[in-house]
């Protein structure tokens, strides 16, 4: 969509048109897809595949060896798009091109499931792809470390113990201004 940098995408394809180790797979649609599939007509490593249906999205994210979200400059605080826990979550490395600072930045670099790379900064992104394509523990390391994480922090369990203890705590509140009061 309008929030997604794909050049920066295309930028990287076009760049790594020798290496035929990468190929860069965009599932799913928006206001550029066509433009993009003319695109990637005329490149041997972006693939457009389109939307893909809900019962098959956890065999797509299990299918790449790593996931990008790629945010244009100013969006990373207010926009956080689920792909990028859905990819921690089946034990895969993020790749984020977002501002530093957000949420999603400091998982990556809090969990050391990803790397984080400033918005719109080809130089960088493409770096970032190919420390993680030429390390293939780093890759594994990485994946794990971000499935530990959701497993930590978003699992149904975690999120439950969460809200008790939030729960919890507003009690405690209560209470001691019942008493005060």
């Amino acid at each position: 969509g309008h929030s997604q940098s794909l050049d920066l995408l295309v930028g990287a394809a076009r760049r790594h048109l020798h290496r035929h180790d990468l190929v860069y797979v965009v599932n799913g649609g928006g206001v550029r897809a066509d433009e993009l599939r003319d695109t990637a007509d005329d490149m041997s490593n972006l693939v457009v595949v389109g939307y893909q249906p809900a019962e098959r999205v956890p065999e797509v994210l299990a299918t790449a060896d790593v996931h990008v979200v790629l945010l244009k400059a100013g969006l990373g605080a207010s926009s956080v798009p689920s792909k990028a826990w859905s990819a921690l979550a089946a034990g895969r490395p993020l790749i984020a091109s977002i501002d530093g600072g957000t949420d999603v930045a400091r998982v990556l670099e809090d969990a050391g499931a990803g790397l984080a790379v400033p918005p719109d900064d080809l130089d960088a992104f493409v770096a970032a792809v190919e420390r993680l394509a030429d390390d293939p523990g780093l890759r594994a390391s990485m994946g794990a470390a971000g499935r530990r994480w959701a497993e930590e922090s978003r699992s149904p369990a975690s999120v439950a113990a969460a809200y008790a203890g939030l729960l919890e705590e507003l009690a405690e509140r209560r209470s001691t201004l019942r008493r005060k009061g």
